[in-house]
């Protein structure tokens, strides 16, 4: 009987869930450029707000 080798993944095949995981870990955001964009989207809609209630 023949052997035959085991089929190996080809280069272009999705990564595991383990891998993926480990590659969003790298990705992280840091907290105070969250928060600062949610300031700055308060600030902006009650401008529009106090813009709006003036006409």
């Amino acid at each position: 009987m023949t052997e035959v080798a085991p089929a190996s993944r080809p280069a272009a095949a999705p990564r595991t869930a383990a891998e993926g995981a480990s590659a969003l870990v790298d990705q992280r955001i840091p907290v105070m450029t969250l928060g600062v964009g949610l300031a700055l989207m308060g600030l902006g809609i009650g401008f529009l707000g106090v813009r709006m209630r003036r006409r």
